[in-house]
């Protein structure tokens, strides 16, 4: 490189620095030291000062005691025995059990998904008009099977659905589900 006042040809050769390029919310040293330099006196005394006669050995902090007080709860460290396994095995054993695939029409619609959009009253019986999954209307009688329950009875301004939980351990759960044509 050739200084620029000396010139051995007709141009003169001077250096450039590349451009530093900074990446959007980048902070520059500068900037980074005015935001730490006042933190310091909020750094503990001996965790400043350093021993110069120290400088070969490491310095060992001083060990400060943890309690786990439970307060009547299970500790979460504590190892689960045997026993204990089994009796939460139990416990999560009475789980419902998956239906798989539902069949197309009514058949396949959840006692939840069921809408009730009329009802007929004949003088021998009466018809409930549901719209299943499928948008579809289905007529219904008392007795009728959904994917999840059945048609228990039909009222003059509402039906009663029973859906029918199958669980793990045997036991069939039932839960009463009343559809209203109209909201009271």
């Amino acid at each position: 490189m050739i200084p620029k006042g000396s010139s051995n040809s007709t141009t003169d050769i001077i250096e450039e620095r590349p451009t530093q390029r900074r990446l959007p919310g980048a902070v520059s040293r500068r900037t980074a030291l005015g935001i730490l330099l006042p933190l310091l006196p909020a750094i503990p005394m001996a965790a400043q000062e350093v021993d110069a006669s120290r400088i070969g050995e490491q310095a060992i902090p001083s060990a400060t005691v943890v309690s786990y007080s439970s307060g009547n709860r299970p500790d979460p460290f504590y190892h689960l025995s045997d026993e204990t396994r089994e009796k939460m095995r139990k416990q999560n054993a009475d789980v419902e059990i998956t239906r798989g695939t539902p069949p197309p029409g009514i058949a396949g619609t959840l006692v939840g998904n069921a809408a009730l959009e009329g009802i007929a009253i004949r003088e021998d019986r009466r018809t409930a008009i549901v719209r299943g999954a499928d948008k579809r209307a289905y007529f219904l009688h008392e007795g009728d099977r959904l994917f999840d329950g059945y048609l228990q009875t039909i009222k003059e301004d509402s039906v009663v659905l029973i859906r029918e939980t199958k669980m793990q351990s045997g036991k069939i759960l039932t839960q009463d589900v009343i559809k209203r044509l109209r909201k009271p």
